[in-house]
This record gives C-alpha cells, sequence and structure tokens, in this order.
C-alpha cells in the first residue's frame, strides 16, 4: 500500500522505526531530534510575538482593520507554539505519551483548537484580499466590526470542533489507547474524523485555491488593462502629421515648424523613410528644446533620440531609421542603438503576484495535506500507522504555524519597517 511505501521510505532515511517510539535511541539521537524540535518551537514562537508586538507598537498597522486578522492568526500560532509543539517536541523524544488521559484530552483539544483556527484564518484573510481587488466598495465597508465578525465565526467554529469529543463524539478504545498503549490520539470515529477533517481542512483547502485563483484572475485583467493604456502612445509635440504640415504652413506662412522627423511609411521590413520637415533632403535637425519635455510614452525604456522615430499605429510596433539615414542624421545626435525590451512594470507586478500566491498555497498545502490524508485514512482502515510517518505529518502541520509570520508580512513594507524597529529597540539602539 502506498502509505506503507512512504513509512518504509522514511524509515530508511531515518533511521529504523524505533527512533520515533522506542526508549533505545542512541544519545546522539536524541539530542539531534530534540534540538532540531526546539529551533521549530522557537521560530513559532518568536516569529509570531514579532508579528504581535509589531501590530501593538505600530499606530498604522493597529488601526487597519484587515490586520486584526494577522493579529489573531498570530495569537493562535503562538497558542501552537506555547502549548501544543512543547507537549508535541515530548511525546515525540520519549517515544510514548506517559502523561494520563486528562493531560491528552487537554491537549487534543488545544491543538485541534488552535490548529483549525490558523487553517481558517488563511481561508479569511484570502476572502479579505478577494473582496479587496473585486468590491470598489469593500475598503470603505471593512469596519472593525465586520473583521470582528468573521473572527468570532473562526473561532466559535474551531472550538465547536474540538470540544465535540467531549459531548460524547468519542470510539470507545480512547482511554485503553491512552493507559496502556500510550498512545494520545484524538477520536478515532469515523463519522467525527470525516467531519473534523473537512471542516477544518478540506472545504478550507478548496476555498483558498478556488479564492487565489479568483484574485489571480481579477489582478490578471487589470494589469491587462493597465499594459493596454501603457500601449497608446501619443505622438511628440515636435512631430507633425505630413498631411497636415502644408495646411499649417499655408495659414502660417511667417512662422516656420520646428525641425523634426516625420514618420511617412514603414515597409515589411520594419525600416522607415523619414522626410524632414525643413525642406531639406537628407538632413534631419534635432530640436532639444522639445525632447526635453517630451514624455515617455513608450513601455520601454528608449533614449531621446530613439523616441523621436518611433509611430504610433495598432499594434504600437518601434521602428528604427535605416543604416543610410542613421549615418546622415549623426551629425544631429542620431544614434542607432539596440535594446533589449526591458519588462514592463505590469509583467513585473504580476509575476510577483504569482509567485506570492504559489508560496501561500503551495506552503499551506505541503504542511497540513499528508496529516489530514493520514488522519482520514486512519479510521477508515482500521489499521495502525508507522509512529515515523504520525510524527512527520504531525510536525508538518506545526510547521505550518512557525512559517505564517514570514509569509504572510514579508511582503508588507509596514511589518518589515516595524519589525527592524523592534530589533533596534532590543539591540538598545534608540534612533531610528
Amino acid at each position: 500500500m502506498l502509505l506503507n511505501n512512504v513509512s518504509s521510505v522514511l524509515e530508511k532515511a531515518l533511521g529504523t522505526d524505533e527512533q520515533f517510539s522506542g526508549d533505545d535511541r542512541p544519545l546522539l539521537e536524541t539530542v539531534i531530534l530534540a534540538s532540531v524540535l526546539l529551533l521549530l518551537i522557537l521560530a513559532c514562537v518568536i516569529g509570531n510575538v514579532f508579528v504581535i508586538v509589531a501590530i501593538f507598537i505600530e499606530r498604522d498597522l493597529r488601526g487597519r482593520p484587515q490586520y486584526y486578522l494577522i493579529f489573531s492568526l498570530a495569537v493562535a500560532d503562538l497558542i501552537v507554539g506555547l502549548i501544543v509543539t512543547p507537549l508535541g517536541a515530548w511525546n515525540t523524544v520519549t517515544g510514548a505519551w506517559k502523561l494520563g488521559v486528562v493531560l491528552c484530552d487537554f491537549w487534543i483539544s488545544v491543538d485541534v483548537l488552535v490548529c483549525t483556527a490558523s487553517i481558517l484564518h488563511l481561508v479569511a484573510i484570502a476572502l479579505d484580499r478577494y473582496w479587496s481587488v473585486t468590491d470598489i466598495s469593500y475598503v470603505q465597508n471593512r469596519t472593525p466590526r465586520r473583521i470582528t465578525l468573521m473572527l468570532a465565526v473562526i473561532w466559535l467554529t474551531s472550538l465547536l470542533i474540538s470540544l465535540a469529543p467531549f459531548a460524547g463524539w468519542k470510539d470507545d478504545g480512547f482511554g485503553d489507547r491512552v493507559e496502556k498503549q500510550h498512545v494520545c490520539l484524538i477520536s478515532q470515529a469515523i463519522s467525527y474524523q470525516v467531519f473534523s477533517t473537512a471542516t477544518a481542512f478540506y472545504i478550507p483547502l478548496i476555498a483558498i485555491i478556488g479564492v487565489y485563483w479568483k484574485i489571480m484572475r481579477a489582478a490578471k485583467k487589470r494589469f491587462k488593462r493597465e499594459r493596454d493604456r501603457r500601449t497608446v502612445i501619443r505622438p511628440p509635440p515636435d512631430v507633425v502629421d505630413d498631411k497636415k504640415a502644408p495646411l499649417i504652413n499655408k495659414k502660417n506662412k511667417k512662422i516656420p515648424l520646428p525641425p523634426a522627423v516625420v514618420i511617412t511609411d514603414i515597409n515589411r521590413n520594419g525600416v522607415s523613410a523619414t522626410t524632414p520637415s525643413d525642406g531639406r533632403n537628407g538632413t534631419v535637425k534635432h530640436n532639444h528644446h522639445h525632447n526635453h519635455h517630451r514624455p515617455d510614452s513608450s513601455s520601454s525604456t528608449q533614449s531621446e533620440e530613439e523616441r523621436t522615430a518611433t509611430v504610433t499605429h495598432e499594434n504600437t510596433q518601434e521602428t528604427k531609421l535605416d543604416s543610410n539615414d542613421a549615418k546622415r542624421s549623426s551629425s544631429g545626435g542620431l544614434m542607432k542603438r539596440k535594446r533589449r525590451p526591458k519588462e514592463t512594470p505590469e509583467n513585473q507586478r504580476e509575476r510577483k503576484a504569482w509567485r506570492t500566491l504559489a508560496i501561500i498555497t503551495g506552503t499551506f498545502v505541503a504542511c497540513w495535506t499528508p496529516f489530514f490524508l493520514v488522519s482520514l485514512y486512519r479510521p477508515i482502515c482500521g489499521c495502525s500507522i508507522p509512529p515515523v510517518v504520525e510524527q512527520v505529518t504531525s510536525w508538518l502541520g506545526y510547521l505550518n504555524s512557525a512559517l505564517n509570520p514570514i509569509i504572510y508580512t514579508v511582503f508588507s513594507q509596514d511589518f518589515r519597517t516595524a519589525f527592524k524597529k523592534i530589533v533596534k529597540r532590543l539591540c538598545l539602539i534608540t534612533e531610528y
């Protein structure tokens, strides 16, 4: 079976199966394992404490309702680091639960409560971002009362899932499993496992993927509109249409037109034929005054000389002076330069948005999917899961609580600034 194959691979990578369950583990392996788990716990605690302190000390963060979601998420993940993971580390290092039924019930309940709340917070953050992107009026309607209502739904749902076993939704072998087998597991009743895993993970997973997909589609349309607006290039002020030039000369013969290059035709090879507006063949003068005030309407970076030889048409393609005209115009300062088109700001923002959403969803799926697959598979098959699989999947889920402070704040300039202030204060640097 697939699960047995996975467990055998992990056993070969990590050693024997007793590495996680036996008391005969070598001292060096125990120290390494305990050190790794301690580092994960510290990262979880320190990261979430930084987020909470940053929101407290920064007025800009504290005054924005959307950061209430980040604050509440950090509180849930901090409880994971302070209560859930220390007891989990003790259970992992010793290889058996010897702390009794009552403490097992408490540990499992807190674990389910805060881990479910952490996952549901990610759904709420995704919905908040989606509404802010698609609904113009949502930003004004994003009141503290509305965010508080979302938080109340999150915590009440999590509390319902965690306390359901105390209402009798437990399997019959729970007490014997803890006291005799020294294994602390949540209720293995199939109905409860289907309910809890669907509510805590599978439904939120579908919601997160669907919402972020819609966010990306809406952002893609916005980036496309911005690119379309940038491609509507207006001709520079010193470039005059060759059809209008004779009319202007007839109306006002005393005022000569400023010398400029007028694009009259484009052949299939993209070579443009130029006609000087001052009436002298083959002579092109460069008007420094107009070039100084000419806006950069092209989506790629160009020199002032190149912008004098551009034409606006439906596909907004750039044209170049042919080699003969470039040689003749070298005295006027025009130079033929070949440059690679740079990535537009819209493309950069779109690529960054895709990368951000990929990190958010990818981390969530990678951390929690193994654990909830095992949780649903265990009661359905009625078999025992190898301890190595149990422990690895559990700690992958806990790892998500350590990564959330990084994922949901590293892309925010406000949080980065607040973190720098906290570090400087800890280092007794008062000027910042």
